[in-house]
């Protein structure tokens, strides 16, 4: 397998992520956002490039040269003025930093999750009241309490969230906001690219989904990032109707990107509905397997 994958290379353009980045970001920002005149003859849907440089502060040669991946390290006040002038929200603007410092590759978490650890939080997932899932940084589901298996049921692949949601032909009526969900979702793994971008479990990933889906495709072209804290889902089970959960993502420092989804009810309705679910009493004892080569 190729360092990069196909999509992750053609999506630069060229010169490199931090140039792939800043083209198409410029190309969402129209000149009324900025109160600048769009005029009769621009030939461009977004900013010009002059433009650009005019908001960030920063002459156009520089500009141009950054685009083009002729210069990749640009100073903490360039990335503040391109944040501002490109109109980027503190996610895009972190991931930018990433993109043009290399600090989060540079500087991992080594800790991870050993066995002793991975045996913590798999108890921890079995004693929590409401479903919950424990993912990695691709977005792999690499264990869940009996409520977040039962949450997911009906819905194939479910070894990974964006393949479930980009895949499973159940999805687009499981979740309510199925639009949405799948923006949200390449913007997720489009985050996880700048702190690991040659890693060969984000090119497999990436590279399939585009193969399958116009969608994920067209979301991942538009180098938007997101980072996932708390949020509202509205779920169609296919046993017991709707659902209104408050979704919650509790970062596991030093696992080196490890995550726990739980998933409160948000209202009675729902709590009555996951009851339905007729879940088993939780178990800390129960036996289940690890992550990739972990056994506890």
């Amino acid at each position: 397998m190729e360092v990069l994958s196909r999509v992750l290379s053609k999506d630069s353009g060229g010169g490199g992520p931090l140039a792939g980045f800043l083209r198409a970001r410029r190309e969402q920002v129209r000149p009324e956002q900025h109160r600048l005149a769009p005029g009769a003859r621009r030939h461009v849907p977004g900013l010009r490039r002059d433009e650009v440089a005019l908001l960030a502060g920063i002459s156009t040669d520089y500009y141009v040269r950054l685009e083009q991946g002729r210069e990749r390290r640009p100073s903490r006040a360039v990335m503040d003025g391109l944040s501002e002038a490109l109109l980027l929200d503190a996610a895009a603007a972190r991931h930018l930093r990433v993109l043009a410092t290399g600090e989060a590759v540079a500087n991992p978490s080594t800790a991870g999750m050993n066995r002793t650890r991975w045996a913590d939080v798999r108890q921890l997932l079995d004693s929590m009241a409401v479903p919950a899932l424990l993912m990695n940084r691709w977005l792999d589901i690499v264990g869940s309490n009996a409520a977040g298996a039962l949450l997911h049921e009906g819905l194939e692949p479910r070894d990974n969230y964006a393949r479930m949601v980009f895949l499973a032909p159940q999805a687009p009526s499981f979740f309510v906001d199925w639009p949405e969900l799948a923006h949200c979702m390449a913007a997720t793994l489009r985050a996880q690219a700048g702190y690991e971008p040659g890693a060969s479990r984000l090119t497999e990933l990436v590279d399939e989904l585009a193969a399958h889906s116009s969608e994920f495709t067209a979301s991942w072209h538009e180098h938007h990032v997101y980072e996932k804290a708390m949020e509202r889902k509205l779920l169609r089970h296919p046993r017991v109707g709707p659902l209104t959960l408050n979704h919650h993502v509790l970062e596991l420092p030093g696992s080196e990107g490890h995550s726990i989804w739980a998933y409160r009810p948000a209202d009675a309705v729902t709590s009555n509905a996951l009851l339905r679910l007729d879940l088993p009493a939780p178990s800390s004892d129960r036996p289940s397997p690890g992550p990739e080569g972990l056994t506890p």
